[in-house]
């Protein structure tokens, strides 16, 4: 643990589990128990999950995770890939950190300079195709013209240009995530943002798709000429990388002796590898840490030759179903334990009933000798490109279509290496039309399990992607209509993952303003959870006022009926606040608070009781209190009034309590209790009272906070201080 960790205050552990959920009428043997919210915020993905384990025991020595390879600690999850914090922020400020890690061992592209110019002078349109590195470029292009530092802002691809203005001063660069086809950029308007970035000294890099008639759209109706994002060779972005990852000379040597014992860098570093695979090639010697045993064949393990060898992997498994069972539902579940994936497998092919057998035995039901024949519900039987050469049919290049409420994409009668899983499946979603209803029927009824719902969101959100068309979140929305948890869950995490599609993510959002303000609790629901998951966390202010019209919406109902079904979606409300206050988003969390609290359109224990919760989860409250900032006396107040709430008394003042105990062992935490105990003091009524007396019974000596609340109580004892109207 680092002398930093060592400083900070621990979570406090969450509230009890609430009581467990009845089974629908029509699903008597799918019953769910009512999790936690720790496990609801584990479930979407949230940043509780994020933060990792952490262990309040200053100067102990502590180990947390497994430990291997030599001289070097490795905490990492069992199932690698994308953690719910490594989503990028596409609406809201962009975090330091993920500044940081772009600029972490890049190597600019020989464009670099020329393309800073163009980002002095305005917008720059920074075009690329899916792994070029298009958006670590365009942070390192803002990050070196605005200087170390300055603030940045992420802009979703439905940002309307012509009706945008610079909300923070402080802000100097923005990233914005593509531009909406059915809103194409005029010449004024273009003109128009040139002068808010200027006067507002600020700076503006557009991502772009590399879609050559939007190129063109914008070289002849703008004439400017968009920059190409072409990536630096892979030989210098491994060097670069890999001296940032090990930065010790003679290291960097021992792994590449390691390395050259069996393959040749040259060999590995073909010329089609883009930016993300040369991290993958990087991560993976390091990862091995000088054992020629460990590398294996890394030829054969990169994922750049993944999508090639897809079709002949399926065409050896024709005949074989459990094979084939088993490679689906280990593309779903990679990484996780083979029993599960074994488990989730047999599920799969007894749902089949028959439809992953190529041939049909040559026996009937009652023994008769019968020919074999062709299955005719076998998924696999015939694939989209042999239908295609059957007909001299061809795929089109995609299309954008702009009709009804939302843009969407069209691939009429049209179909580079990555993760083997996701070619698999997004080979077999497109291929094989039978397979991804199987899929989806196979996955909604998924048990309830944090590591299942993520893998199953993403898999949901990655297939609206691929699908496109109109009824591209048709599968999703029957999840977020479900009776069952744990299909909102999915939906929810589902919806994150299919918004990052700069076309889908305006659907996205028009469905779930739409659910916002639905009389069905599951839609509700599944809104909150979105805004807890991906889908919230990369947008913290529109998920703030998607999660203010889900309260309003219940302070709006009135009687007994539907109150049961209004709790879950404060329920649901509850896991969101906390996971967006935890990613990161505190004092903004804090401040809608109060501003709701102030404004009285919500309900006031409601949203109390929201504020009780958060202060489970003290840090940033402690920095308010310790540094006595401009927030301090705000969160005072608020702390006052949830005391002297009944509903959300126990809550704060348990919090509070837990906060004077550990204040013994952190300097920033005792200094905290103490000013807020002092302002407290001034002021007593029935809440501070109490709290005040949980402390004389339960307290230690040493306790933070104590001397003052024993001196107040002796006050009030003594008549010297009455207690407030």
């Amino acid at each position: 643990m680092t002398a930093d960790e060592e400083r900070r205050p621990a979570e406090l552990p969450g509230p009890p589990t609430a009581a467990p959920e009845p089974p629908p009428d029509d699903q008597p043997l799918r019953t769910e128990a009512e999790p936690d919210v720790s496990e609801l915020i584990d479930a979407i993905g949230g940043a509780a999950r994020a933060a990792g384990s952490f262990v309040y025991a200053p100067n102990g020595n502590i180990n947390t995770g497994s430990v291997h390879g030599g001289q070097r600690v490795h905490n990492r999850s069992a199932q690698e890939g994308r953690g719910p914090r490594e989503g990028r922020v596409r609406e809201g400020p962009v975090p330091e950190a993920e500044v940081q890690a772009a600029a972490f061992g890049f190597a600019r592209p020989d464009w670099f300079g020329a393309a800073l110019e163009k980002l002095r002078q305005g917008p720059l349109f920074l075009v690329g195709r899916p792994g070029s590195g298009r958006r670590t470029a365009a942070l390192n292009l803002l990050r070196v013209c605005c200087g170390e530092g300055a603030p940045l802002r992420a802009l979703d691809s439905v940002t309307q240009l012509d009706r945008w203005q610079p909300t923070d001063a402080s802000v100097r660069g923005y990233l914005m995530d593509g531009l909406f086809p059915s809103r194409p950029l005029g010449p004024g308007v273009l003109g128009h943002v040139r002068s808010l970035l200027k006067k507002a000294e600020a700076h503006m890099v557009i991502v772009l798709p590399d879609d050559a008639t939007l190129l063109r759209r914008l070289e002849q109706d703008l004439h400017v000429s968009p920059t190409v994002c072409v990536p630096p060779t892979p030989d210098m972005v491994f060097g670069r990388y890999f001296a940032a990852v090990v930065p010790d000379q003679r290291e960097r040597e021992r792994l590449l002796s390691a390395l050259r014992q069996r393959h040749e860098l040259d060999e590995l570093l073909v010329p089609e590898l883009v930016p993300a695979e040369v991290v993958e090639l990087v991560t993976a010697i390091v990862a091995a840490d000088g054992d020629p045993e460990a590398l294996g064949d890394l030829g054969a393990r990169l994922s750049y030759r993944a999508e090639q060898e897809v079709p002949e992997l399926m065409e050896s498994l024709r005949g074989d179903p459990d094979a084939l069972a088993f490679l689906l539902a280990a593309c779903v579940y990679e990484g996780l334990d083979h029993r599960l994936v074994r488990e989730e497998a047999d599920r799969l092919l007894k749902l089949s009933e028959g439809r992953l057998t190529a041939v049909l035995p040559g026996t009937d039901p009652q023994g008769a000798e019968k020919p074999e024949r062709p299955n005719p519900d076998f998924v696999f039987r015939r694939s989209l490109t042999e239908l295609l050469h059957a007909v001299r049919a061809v795929r089109q290049e995609r299309e954008i279509r702009s009709e009804g409420n939302y843009a969407h994409s069209m691939e009429a009668v049209v179909f580079v290496r990555h993760r083997q899983a996701e070619a698999v499946l997004r080979h077999v979603w497109r291929e094989y039309g039978q397979l991804s209803e199987l899929l989806v029927e196979w996955l909604r009824e998924v048990s309830r399990s944090s590591e299942l719902t993520r893998s199953v969101g993403q898999f949901m959100g990655r297939a609206a992607r691929w699908g496109g068309g109109r009824r591209a979140l048709r599968h999703i929305q029957a999840l977020a209509e479900s009776e069952r948890m744990t299909s909102r869950l999915v939906a929810a995490n589902a919806l994150g993952i299919a918004a990052e599609d700069p076309v889908l993510v305006a659907e996205v959002r028009y469905r779930l303003r739409r659910w916002s303000l639905a009389a069905d609790f599951r839609l509700r629901t599944t809104v909150a959870y979105a805004c807890g998951a991906e889908f919230g966390l990369s947008r913290p202010d529109l998920a703030l006022q998607l999660l203010h019209d889900l309260l309003l919406g219940v302070r709006g109902r009135h009687g007994e009926e539907g109150r049961a079904d209004d709790d879950k979606v404060l329920l649901a409300v509850r896991v969101a606040i906390l996971s967006l206050f935890q990613a990161g988003n505190e004092a903004e969390v804090f401040g809608r608070l109060v501003e709701w609290l102030v404004a009285e359109q919500c309900d006031t224990e409601q949203i109390l009781s929201l504020f009780g919760q958060l202060l489970q989860s003290p840090r940033w409250f402690v920095r308010q209190l310790a540094d006595d900032t401009s927030q301090a006396g705000v969160v005072v107040e608020m702390i006052r009034r949830a005391l002297n709430t009944e509903s959300s008394f126990d809550a704060t003042c348990a919090a509070l309590l837990r906060w004077a105990d550990w204040g013994r062992w952190d300097e920033t935490l005792f200094q905290a209790v103490e000013n807020l105990f002092v302002a407290l003091s001034c002021s007593i009524r029935s809440g501070e009272f109490r709290l005040f007396v949980e402390m004389d019974e339960r307290g230690a000596d040493d306790w933070a906070g104590l001397d003052t609340a024993r001196a107040s109580l002796s006050r009030w004892r003594a008549g010297e201080q009455w207690e407030a109207a």
